[in-house]
This record gives C-alpha cells, sequence and structure tokens, in this order.
C-alpha cells in the first residue's frame, strides 16, 4: 500500500511541476515589466499561505515553534534560501524558452539524489559510499556537464550571429552563453539543497520522520513573509499595488498553485522514499518539452535539442541506476 501511495504522490508531482512550468511561462508578458519576479514570488505566497493556514487548521496536535520550526532547523533555513533562490530563478522564465528552462533545471532530479545520500554516509545512515558512484550514475553526471555546457556555447553563438545582423542590438548577458543559463542552474541548486533537506527530515528510514504537515507550514509561513516584503516593495516603488488576480496574471497564480499542490505530494513521496523520488522526477522536463513545443509553438534549433534532450539521457541514466 505504501508503495502505491508513493506512486501516485510521484506521478502527481510529475504532472503538476510539468503544469507549472508551462504555466510560468505564460505568465512572462511580452511588453517589458517592472519587478517581474518579486510580482511572482507574491503570488506564490500568497498560495503557500492559504495551504500552509489550512494545515495549521486541519492538523490535531498544535504547531509549535520548538517542535518544528527549532528542533528541524535545516527545514525552516532552507525556507528562507527557497523563498530568495526561487524569486530570482523565475527570471529563466523570462529570458529562456521553457523547452531550455526546464531540462537545465531538472538536472538537479538525477544529480541531487547523490547529495542526498552523501549526507546519509555522513551522518552514518547509510553504510557504504560504494552505493554513490556508481559507473552509470558517474556517466549521467558527465553527460549532464558536457550537455549543459554545450548547449550554453550554441546558445551563445546563436545570439553572436544574430548580433551582426541586427545594428544597434547587442544582447546583454542574460541572453548568451552561460548567462541564460544562470537561472535554471541557480534553481537546480536550490532543488538539490531541498532534496537534501526534506530527505533528512522527512524520509522515514533513513532521515528524521518529521511530520510532513510541518515542514509545510514551516516553508509555507516562510515564503508567505518573504512575498509580503516583495508586495510591499513594489507596491512602494511602483506606487500602486499588484494584482495576482488580473486576467492577464491568471497563470502565475494558478502556476503556484499547482507547484504549491505539487509540493504537497512531492513531501509526502520524499517521506516514504527519498532516494527514488527525485530520480523519477528527473523525467518531468519531458513533458515540459512537448508541452513547449505543442502548446507554447517553441522552436529550437537541432543543436540546442539535442543538447536538451541530452541532458534528459544523463538524468534518466541516473534514475535507472538510482531506483534499480
Amino acid at each position: 500500500m505504501k508503495n502505491i501511495i508513493w506512486l501516485v504522490c510521484v506521478i502527481s508531482t510529475i504532472f503538476l511541476w510539468s503544469t507549472t512550468c508551462l504555466l510560468y511561462k505564460a505568465g512572462v508578458h511580452k511588453k517589458k515589466e517592472e519587478h517581474v519576479c518579486l510580482k511572482y514570488s507574491a503570488s506564490v505566497g500568497i498560495v503557500f499561505f492559504i495551504i500552509a493556514l489550512a494545515y495549521l487548521i486541519a492538523r490535531d496536535e498544535p504547531f509549535t515553534i520548538w517542535e518544528s520550526a527549532v528542533r528541524y532547523w535545516p527545514m525552516t533555513l532552507f525556507g528562507i534560501a527557497y523563498a530568495i533562490g526561487n524569486t530570482v530563478s523565475f527570471n529563466g522564465f523570462i529570458y529562456n524558452e521553457v523547452t531550455v528552462e526546464s531540462p537545465v533545471e531538472g538536472i538537479s532530479g538525477g544529480t541531487s539524489v547523490i547529495l542526498l545520500i552523501l549526507a546519509y554516509v555522513a551522518m552514518g545512515r547509510v553504510d557504504s559510499i560504494l552505493t554513490l558512484l556508481t559507473p552509470l550514475r558517474t556517466i549521467g553526471i558527465l553527460v549532464i556537464l558536457i550537455s549543459v555546457i554545450s548547449l550554453a556555447a550554441i546558445r551563445n553563438n546563436d545570439a553572436r550571429r544574430k548580433e551582426a545582423g541586427a545594428v544597434g542590438q547587442k544582447p546583454n548577458w542574460k541572453h548568451i552563453g552561460l548567462g541564460t543559463l544562470i537561472f535554471p542552474v541557480m534553481y537546480a541548486a536550490v532543488d538539490g539543497l531541498e532534496t537534501i533537506v526534506t530527505g533528512l527530515c522527512l524520509d522515514t528510514n533513513y532521515g528524521f520522520s518529521m511530520p510532513e504537515g510541518d515542514s509545510i507550514i514551516i516553508v509555507g509561513m516562510e515564503y508567505a513573509a518573504f512575498a509580503l516584503g516583495c508586495y510591499v516593495y513594489v507596491l512602494l516603488k511602483e506606487k500602486k499595488a499588484y494584482n495576482p488576480f488580473k486576467k492577464e496574471n491568471a497563470p502565475r497564480i494558478i502556476g503556484a498553485l499547482t507547484d504549491n499542490v505539487g509540493i504537497v505530494c512531492y513531501s509526502y513521496a520524499m517521506a516514504i522514499n527519498s532516494v527514488s523520488t527525485d530520480p523519477v522526477l528527473a523525467m518531468y522536463p519531458v513533458f515540459v518539452m512537448v508541452g513547449g513545443r505543442m502548446i507554447m509553438k517553441e522552436k529550437v534549433g537541432a543543436k540546442q535539442l539535442l543538447c536538451l534532450i541530452s541532458i534528459v539521457a544523463g538524468s534518466v541514466l541516473i534514475v535507472i541506476d538510482a531506483v534499480g
């Protein structure tokens, strides 16, 4: 029964997070918008607060600062890092196609399980490090690294060619080379940190068996407080209130909903089997790439597409090794 629940949670997370990527990209307005990342976080914070509040009301035992926020302090620190990293990484949806953004973000799904096992080894909760860098995992990591570097070089060359053909239009660092991949790589780093923290705190086999609801309440309330700060800053700077419920901003608030419900499913999956969850989730960029092509009508060159497929393939190699 436990395995069935785990599988349902993982499949639900894949569907919800794939939808989230497409919605976040759809929420980027064609006209230039100021403080767009802060506005995204304001939308996310609203949903986080509602879900965290629902858990607070529904739980049987009272939520105490000592029992959760202090006792499981890694989750508390992660909530702050997640809010900041997630806000900055929203830039990726501005400068990248979702077809590119998602696979680069998704590299964490294949590699973060290795960081989690390392953490278990360091804490003495896994006997041997030999379970870490098996040949298949090593190949998968190398494929990912080479593919990301190659993708950066190709995007840089494409931008330079466009620059040469457009007088007076010089692309800045965010549009070329590694610059365009900084934001999804940053998200992947935050996601990798999330795997370690949630694995150590939530896993009932190797971790500390933290109640799933407590993690959602802690991170949710922290993000909500951060989002409130973003909202106030935008209000002071633009002299008008940001309305996340306007029709043009609907993809952001709906994306925040699918994102956060996905986090709930992810938390329960990690509590059951933290080692296998993230590797399986590494495959969700495949669905985003298909959606980007069919729904968003995005087009990427053959060389870029080859690199993107290679990134996903590298993650899948690690998936096969970790799950098998």
